[in-house]
C-alpha cells in the first residue's frame, strides 16, 4: 500500500467506484479538484498494486482545528485498514500544521462510518439534526387569505456588526451552545464558533436579528441555508416561522437548517413540515 497526495488524474478512477456510495450517488470525485486547491487542505489517496483504491481529505478550519471528510474505500478493498491508514496520515499532517483536535461527522444511518470512527478513538461530542423543506407554496399562509403570503408577526432583518458580540454572548451561555459543543456548521464542516465568524456574517449581510433571536443564513444554490441560530424555548416557534418567512422573502425554493438535537427546537420545525435527519459530530484529541 502506498499513501500519497491526490492528483487530478486520479479523479476519473475514484469516480468509477464512488458513483453509488449512497442512494443519491456521491460528491467526492467532483469535489476533489476544489479540495486540492483550497488553502490548508490535504487530499490523500491509497494505491494498491498501482490502483487508486481509497481517498480522504482534511482541512485546517481554525488555528488548532482540522476537519476530516470524504473518506472512501473501493468496495473490493474494504476491511483492509485503508480508511484507518489514510485517516491517520491526514491527522498527522494536520498535527504538523498545529491542529490539536480532529473532527468529522456522519449520519446515524451510516453504520460503517460510525463504527470506523469509534474504532479509531473518535468520541461523539454532539448530536445534530439536518433539516429541509420546500418554501414557495409551503410558506406560512393563513387559510382564507387567497393564497397570498402573509409575514409572521416576528420577522428577521439583517443585523449590523454591533450585534455580533451580543449574539455570541447570548448563545455561549445557553443550552444551544452546550448541545452543539460550541460548534457550528458551514455545509458539512463543523468548527468552533467565534465572534469573528459572526462579524464576517454581518459584513456579508448573512447575520439576521429579531425579537426571537439571531441566525446566520446564506444562499446555497436554490436554498437558504441556516447554519447557526440563537433563540429560547419560548421563542423557538416564532424563530421557525421567521426563518421560513426569510427564505420566502429571498425567493428560495428550499430552506435547510443544521441545528443541535434539542426537542424544543426541533419540534417547531417538524410542525412546519421540515424533514429531519439525525447525525453526530465526532472529535479526537491529537
Amino acid at each position: 500500500m502506498l499513501i500519497r497526495p491526490a492528483r487530478l488524474e486520479d479523479v476519473p478512477r475514484i469516480a468509477s467506484w464512488t458513483t453509488d456510495t449512497f442512494a443519491w450517488g456521491d460528491y467526492v470525485a467532483e469535489a476533489i479538484p476544489e479540495w486540492m486547491e483550497a488553502p490548508d487542505s490535504r487530499v490523500l489517496v491509497a494505491e494498491v498494486e498501482g490502483d487508486v483504491v481509497a481517498v480522504g481529505r482534511t482541512q485546517m478550519v481554525g488555528a488548532n482545528e482540522c476537519w476530516l471528510q470524504g473518506t472512501r474505500v473501493h468496495p473490493d478493498h474494504r476491511r483492509k485498514g485503508l480508511a484507518g491508514a489514510i485517516t491517520r496520515s491526514l491527522w498527522e499532517w494536520a498535527a504538523g500544521q498545529g491542529a490539536t483536535v480532529a473532527r468529522l461527522a456522519t449520519e446515524d444511518t451510516n453504520t460503517a462510518a460510525r463504527t470506523q470512527a469509534e474504532k479509531m478513538g473518535f468520541r461523539r461530542v454532539a448530536d445534530f439534526r439536518r433539516g429541509w423543506r420546500a418554501v414557495g407554496e409551503g410558506s406560512p399562509v393563513p387559510e382564507g387569505n387567497g393564497g397570498r403570503r402573509v409575514p409572521p408577526s416576528e420577522r428577521l432583518s439583517t443585523a449590523p456588526s454591533a450585534e455580533a458580540e451580543p449574539a455570541l454572548l447570548s448563545w455561549s451561555g445557553g443550552e444551544l451552545a452546550r448541545a452543539a459543543h460550541g460548534l457550528f456548521a458551514t455545509g458539512w464542516v463543523w468548527r468552533r464558533l467565534s465572534v469573528d465568524h459572526l462579524l464576517a456574517a454581518a459584513r456579508s449581510r448573512s447575520l439576521f436579528e429579531g425579537r426571537p433571536g439571531w441566525a446566520m443564513a446564506a444562499p446555497d444554490d436554490e436554498a437558504l441555508e441556516v447554519n447557526w441560530l440563537e433563540t429560547t424555548p419560548d421563542d423557538a416557534h416564532a424563530m421557525a416561522l421567521a426563518l421560513v418567512d426569510l427564505a420566502a422573502g429571498q425567493r428560495a425554493a428550499k430552506i435547510k437548517v443544521m441545528i443541535p438535537a434539542l426537542p424544543w427546537l426541533e419540534g417547531p420545525l417538524v410542525r412546519l413540515g421540515f424533514e429531519m435527519l439525525p447525525l453526530g459530530v465526532y472529535a479526537l484529541a491529537l
